[in-house]
């Protein structure tokens, strides 16, 4: 009995449920931030090729593929410090085909498509790596940098 009057006494303590916390970043607006990747005269790049985000805020960066080859995203210093909520990829149509959770380490999005990579950065960084991994692409332009305040 003595337990279950302690247990009561700390679900009344504790109040609200977490995920109605004030600040619970699962349920926050995103900033959008669009990252395309290309090739222009022989030169492949990323537009634009420095990004900035700010701790503690949540982040939709919407990766547009507008080659008709395949590129990628890898930036290890980004994805050690930033907590990954999603990956979301949909159809021509807007329909929703895969959303994957968990740690993402590089991201490869096919010709012409469009993928939305959800985040919230944890922890601050300069001049962090930013690059397209694919054989050649680096060393054709296919490289930035990312700051975390």
């Amino acid at each position: 009995m003595k337990k279950m009057i302690c247990l009561a006494a700390a679900i009344a303590l504790i109040g609200p449920s977490a995920a109605m916390a004030e600040g619970d970043l699962s349920r926050a607006n995103p900033t959008k931030v669009t990252l395309e990747m290309g090739t222009t005269d022989g030169h492949m790049y990323f537009k634009p090729s420095h990004l900035e985000f700010e701790t503690g805020k949540a982040y939709n960066l919407v990766l547009k593929n507008v080659d008709p080859i395949k590129h990628e995203i890898e930036s290890h210093g980004l994805v050690e410090r930033i907590f990954t909520r999603k990956v979301e990829i949909a159809n021509a149509s807007g329909d929703l085909v895969a959303e994957i959770k968990g740690n993402i380490r590089e991201i490869e999005i096919g010709p012409g498509q469009e993928v939305q990579w959800f985040f919230v950065p944890i922890q601050p960084g300069e001049k962090l790596d930013l690059k397209c991994a694919l054989e050649g692409h680096a060393e054709a332009g296919m490289v930035g940098d990312i700051t975390i305040r």
